[in-house]
């Protein structure tokens, strides 16, 4: 494993393959990295000699890369939350950005930015709580919000659209 700028890269694969694990640095770039240095792109990493390796150093540490490049993209989805544009109110809920459809794929969304799925917030659901303490005592089970009566009227309402609706 070669360590450069920060990243681990594996010696097994190719050099352009395998700049591609640095952030902020994709197949285009890394193939003009390597044809800029002069290097076979079908030259594995552990081949490299030593002279290549200082040069590819140099010009990555001159490019916007890894941490400075996301402390970037960070401080610009920072900057249009707070100025309360449309962009950052949707980047602050975890919904898509760029204007793709929500109806079939909000959910997929949210669960890519980290947002979860918002289960325990449905009606009915209860956040858990857990004690460490024996002497935690069981809660009383809640009653039922349906009376029996209620729920023999609402059944063939139920069966005609399918489910309740506010009930």
């Amino acid at each position: 494993m070669l360590y450069l700028v920060g990243v681990n890269l594996p010696d097994e694969k190719y050099v352009p393959f395998a700049l591609k694990n640095i952030y902020g640095v994709g197949l285009k770039t890394a193939q003009n990295l390597c044809h800029q240095l002069l290097i076979h792109p079908r030259c594995r990493l552990r081949d490299l000699p030593e002279e290549k390796v200082t040069q590819l150093s140099q010009v990555l540490n001159s490019m916007k890369i890894e941490a400075e490049l996301r402390r970037e993209t960070k401080n610009r989805i920072l900057r249009l939350i707070d100025i309360g544009s449309y962009r950052g109110w949707r980047h602050l809920r975890g919904l898509p950005v760029r204007g793709q459809r929500t109806r079939p794929s909000g959910r997929t969304a949210r669960r890519l930015n980290g947002k979860g799925l918002g289960l325990e917030n449905r009606k009915g659901m209860e956040k858990r709580t857990y004690t460490t303490s024996a002497a935690a005592a069981p809660r009383p089970p809640t009653p039922p919000t349906w009376s029996l009566s209620l729920a023999k009227a609402v059944a063939p309402v139920v069966r005609f659209f399918g489910r309740a609706r506010g009930l």
